[in-house]
């Protein structure tokens, strides 16, 4: 077989590879912006939860717990007592409520550095993320540049079929040959990896489901919370009300 036979072979067997290239990696072209497309819905659902566990049920429950150590001072204040054990029993309660009380707020501030650090954690990923994509958009740049000026080489007759060598396109049958063979692994691998990511982000989103699910249950058992201590408040009320008689 002569040289030019031998390429004409060498042609047609990189185009029936290519063919398939561009059948696998058009598929994971889909495929990967289906997951990306889930990964952010993910995203925007995982920030809602945040905002409506962080923002909403912790700020609610802040409030509650500051509600009810107004009313532990208020009971402690108004309390009747006689001699100096009762004053040293009234004393130290109010001491241990404070104690109790600042312990559970240096417990919850140490919750919140250790958010702040995670977000900040994220933030510091993101920022990687979006150099990630930069960087790869300025590949697209450079790579379209270069086809562009290519483009203009054919157009000006650098680049013409009576120039053509047979040895100059045995060469090229051969790069194009090795390339298939190098981006049918890499479409592989791909493949691989994406099906491996989008069973987690699929994952993902039942967990956020059910996280939102937890979060409204929560927010319920809290504002059963809120109710209780507001009749504790009425409580605390009518005590003082009738230590203010009993002095009339």
């Amino acid at each position: 077989m002569n040289i030019t036979a031998s390429n004409k072979k060498k042609i047609q067997e990189n185009r029936r590879e290519i063919f398939e290239l561009e059948t696998s990696i058009n598929s994971n072209k889909s495929l990967v912006y289906a997951t990306r497309a889930t990964i952010e819905q993910n995203y925007t659902s995982i920030m809602r939860n945040y905002s409506s566990t962080f923002l909403g049920n912790h700020n609610l429950t802040t409030q509650n717990t500051d509600n009810l150590f107004r009313n532990r001072v208020a009971i402690l204040t108004n309390m009747e007592v006689e001699g100096e054990v009762e004053i040293n029993f009234r004393e130290s309660m109010t001491n241990e409520a404070n104690l109790d009380f600042l312990e559970m707020q240096a417990t919850v501030n140490d919750l919140v550095l250790a958010v702040n650090d995670r977000m900040s954690e994220i933030n510091s990923l993101m920022i990687e993320t979006n150099k990630m994509i930069m960087k790869a958009n300025q590949a697209s740049v450079d790579f379209n540049a270069e086809n562009l000026a290519i483009n203009k080489r054919f157009l000006n007759g650098e680049f013409h079929p009576s120039k053509a060598t047979s040895s100059a396109n045995k060469e090229r049958s051969e790069r194009n040959g090795a390339r298939c063979i190098r981006l049918k692994d890499l479409a592989n691998k791909t493949a691989t990896e994406l099906g491996i990511l989008d069973d987690k982000a699929k994952k993902n989103s039942m967990n956020v489901l059910l996280n939102a699910a937890d979060i409204s249950k929560r927010r319920g058992l809290i504002s059963d919370n809120q109710k209780a201590i507001m009749e504790n408040q009425e409580e605390v009320a009518k005590m003082i009300s009738y230590k203010i008689k009993r002095k009339d």
